[in-house]
């Protein structure tokens, strides 16, 4: 057989075990609370890897391993390292247990319903509940793009043809993930999750192998070294940091990650899916990155990167090196990857509409039952409406992602660290922290003189200015806050079981 029919017969088998997954997982959501946290919530296993999938996508594996592999070489292994101790290692450690004790007392399914019971304040959960529906939609087109760039250089398409193949990738890719998250909810994506993520833990560490075989083997790591590109590049390493800092801090206030946490089953989950979570990311973050690394070394490349077509790179390396089997698991994975990613993404955005602000602010009657059945229509409605996004290609991969991601970030990390762990944190400091965020992005972005295009470098200053001025604007408007935000009442946790 070819190359592309063991493709289509690879692709043909994972879609038919996803819809499989659905078609199991019908009967487990039938709650809205089923829905979101899949009753009293899942194991380790399918929690750790619920978490490494929705946090690795083809945005990682295709967009940021190509451009940032290219442009910093060995450098970029610190951002996988980086990855797996800051961005899982250490939520596991200090976020995974009171978050899981907290939202279960506040019955909070959602990160909005969070803020709102921690804060007293409902218009803070309206206000987040809008951000996440809008600023999660740009990261969920950029997810599809890597899918399509993949696809167009493994089947060797015609450059006439590729659009397209893009737009029938996106609407297949969009149409399955919607089907199983539409009946299975949260259940459902995890089990999908635990699935996708023995495909792609399978998938790049083969692939690393082929792509360094075919640079030199250890040879690769001394020709990076001589043109610049060793573990500290001579160019660009501030970029580095930067880089490392907005990828790893992001999942400290990322709803569609943080909620992983809401779900989680017991105190030994979070013990095992601390160790399990960070392993997986450290092997997919490290290889995939690691990969990326080479692309200054591959015939072809420069002309890319030189076209700006940095989310080539990845797609013709891999279609250059790689047996027909191995390309077959790697489609197989970017697709797993992007829908796990979207998966979780589809129902952060629902969530934040039709719990957060149409339950929560517009129609408080609204019984669970109809609720439950609004949300899996909205889950399929913001799938659909960030593929047609993505159809229209309205930037880069890695420009897409920074600018969501880092604005999420910066609007929520502190509201959500401080709310865990300060008591005397209330809701003059989470407003100061959302409206702190978007000030900074205006200014740098569209201000005349200041005009930054460096997208992770503005996420980045938003989540520091989140960590200052939510402890600060809530000491200093102290008296202000009722004793119930003053005054936090924290002593449940600390024996709390669940």
């Amino acid at each position: 057989m070819d190359k592309n029919t063991i493709c289509i017969l690879a692709l043909i088998v994972y879609v038919l075990g996803m819809i499989a997954i659905a078609y199991v997982s019908r009967k487990r959501s039938a709650t809205l609370s089923e829905f979101y946290l899949a009753g009293k919530g899942v194991g380790p296993w399918m929690s750790a890897f619920a978490y490494g999938t929705t946090y690795f996508s083809s945005v990682i594996l295709i967009g940021y391993a190509g451009k940032l592999g290219y442009l910093f070489g060995l450098g970029v292994l610190l951002i996988g390292v980086g990855n797996a101790v800051i961005g899982t290692y250490l939520p596991w450690k200090v976020l995974a247990k009171r978050t899981k004790i907290m939202t279960s007392k506040m019955g909070a399914k959602t990160m909005p319903e969070f803020f709102e019971s921690r804060y007293g304040d409902n218009k803070i959960k309206l206000i987040t509940g809008l951000i996440i529906g809008i600023f999660l939609i740009p990261y969920s087109a950029s997810v599809y793009q890597g899918l399509g760039e993949l696809f167009s250089a493994v089947f060797g398409i015609d450059p006439s043809m590729q659009q397209t193949l893009f737009i029938v990738c996106v609407v297949c890719l969009a149409g399955i993930t919607a089907l199983y998250v539409f009946f299975g909810g949260y259940f459902a994506t995890a089990l999908s999750d635990f699935i996708q993520g023995i495909i792609m833990l399978v998938g790049i560490v083969v692939a690393v192998i082929y792509v360094y075989a075919n640079a030199g083997g250890l040879d690769a790591f001394t020709s990076l070294t001589e043109l610049g590109k060793g573990i500290i590049p001579q160019n660009g390493l501030f970029d580095l940091i930067v880089l490392v800092l907005l990828t790893s801090l992001g999942p400290w206030g990322l709803p569609q990650i943080l909620h992983k946490f809401y779900a989680v089953r017991d105190k030994s989950t979070v013990k095992r899916g601390t160790v399990v979570s960070t392993v997986f990311c450290l092997v997919v973050g490290v290889c995939a990155y690691g990969a990326g690394a080479t692309g200054s070394l591959y015939q072809g490349t420069d002309a890319l990167a030189g076209a700006g077509k940095f989310d080539s790179i990845m797609p013709s390396i891999y279609n250059s090196v790689l047996p027909d089997v191995v390309i077959a698991v790697l489609v197989v994975m970017v697709l797993a990857a992007s829908m796990s990613t979207l998966a979780s993404l589809g129902m952060s955005c629902s969530s934040s509409v039709t719990v957060d602000v149409y339950g929560g602010y517009i129609n408080k009657k609204v019984t669970d039952k109809k609720l439950n059945m609004l949300t899996r229509f909205a889950s399929v409605f913001f799938i659909a409406l960030s593929a047609v996004i993505a159809i229209f290609k309205p930037a880069g991969i890695v420009e897409l992602m920074g600018f969501s991601w880092g604005t999420l970030a910066g609007c929520f990390i502190g509201p959500y660290l401080y709310g865990l762990f300060m008591k005397k944190a209330n809701k003059y400091g989470a407003w100061a922290s959302i409206i702190s965020t978007f000030i900074i992005t205006i200014a740098l972005v569209f201000v005349p003189g200041i005009g930054m295009k460096n997208t992770p470098l503005i996420g980045v200053i938003c989540m520091f200015a989140s960590l200052i001025v939510t402890p600060v604007f809530s000491l200093i408007f102290a008296k202000r806050a009722t004793n119930k935000n003053l005054d936090y009442d924290y002593s449940y946790v600390k024996d709390a079981d669940f």
